[in-house]
């Protein structure tokens, strides 16, 4: 009596061989690596708009300081960023970058800061002028 085992192959059963990936599998792949894009995509947006919007603060923060400035060395408040700006150099450059132009109340935005403007109010005589960022 001859007795062998016979090996019973997982293509014997009905299985298949493990030779590649089959098309649902790559599929599911892309539609993760998609949605994981989509994830970064949105979070990056997020942190260029807060960036703008730390460079607008601190322009505010570098105008208010000027005004300051302004009323210690004139005893009065300016009503223009004309007023902020020295004769001799005709714009006042922030630790951003940007540009105060004399000719009106705005900030002249940068290359680098296309996305915010800094706007001056005058105030009444004796107050301080406000300012804002858009």
């Amino acid at each position: 009596m001859n007795t062998s085992i016979e090996t019973i192959s997982a293509d014997s059963v009905g299985g298949r061989k493990d030779e590649g990936f089959t098309l649902v599998e790559i599929l599911i792949a892309i539609v993760l690596v998609g949605i994981l894009s989509v994830v970064v995509i949105v979070g990056i947006s997020n942190l260029t708009s807060s960036g703008s919007k730390s460079a607008c603060t601190a322009s505010l923060d570098a105008a208010k300081a000027g005004t300051v400035a302004y009323f210690a060395s004139n005893n009065k408040y300016p009503i223009n960023f004309t007023e902020l700006t020295p004769a001799v150099n005709p714009a006042l450059v922030l630790p951003t970058g940007s540009v105060i132009a004399p000719n009106g109340l705005q900030v002249t935005p940068t290359a680098t800061n296309p996305n915010w403007t800094l706007t001056m109010t005058a105030g009444a005589t004796g107050v301080a002028p406000t300012f804002a960022c858009s």
